[in-house]
């Protein structure tokens, strides 16, 4: 059996958990009118602040919450690997952010399916001087969270 955004090539299905969150600071720019469809879902992993003022993601034992996002289209999908940083076939240490394949889970625990996601190599992280989110919920209304970068 195909993992559900496979079976769905025009309409990606994506984890995330910082800024593209709806509320997010650039849900307006690359999501708003471009998702069909949002719940709120965890997966498998540690999230850090990072000062830039972003999160990241790495492989870990804790639950990282945000939202699973369907996408309209694949060109969805390539507006964020450049918002992440993220380039296929490139080599990985040149990416930010790898785009990742995950398992997602609703809020109650129900496995509802693989979607593409966005973690950070932890050595990145850490010379990013990044500072693991103990609840695996990084917060949108937070303004000390604003990316400084934009």
């Amino acid at each position: 059996m195909l993992p559900q955004h496979m079976g769905k090539k025009t309409q990606p299905r994506v984890f995330v958990y910082g800024t593209l969150k709806p509320g997010g600071y650039y849900w307006h720019r690359f999501c708003e009118g471009r998702v069909s469809q949002f719940v709120k879902a965890k997966v498998k992993g540690n999230l850090y602040a990072l000062p830039m003022g972003y999160p990241a993601m790495a492989p870990g034992d804790g639950w990282a919450h945000g939202y699973l996002l369907t996408l309209h289209d694949e060109a969805v999908l390539k507006g964020f690997d450049t918002l992440e940083d993220y380039e296929p076939g490139r080599c990985p240490s040149e990416n930010e952010y790898q785009r990742v394949e995950v398992n997602v889970y609703l809020e109650d625990g129900e496995d509802i399916g693989a979607a593409w996601t966005y973690v950070m190599d932890i050595d990145r992280i850490n010379s990013h001087q990044g500072v693991i989110i103990a609840n695996g919920d990084w917060d949108v209304d937070d303004p000390d969270t604003l990316p400084s970068l934009c």
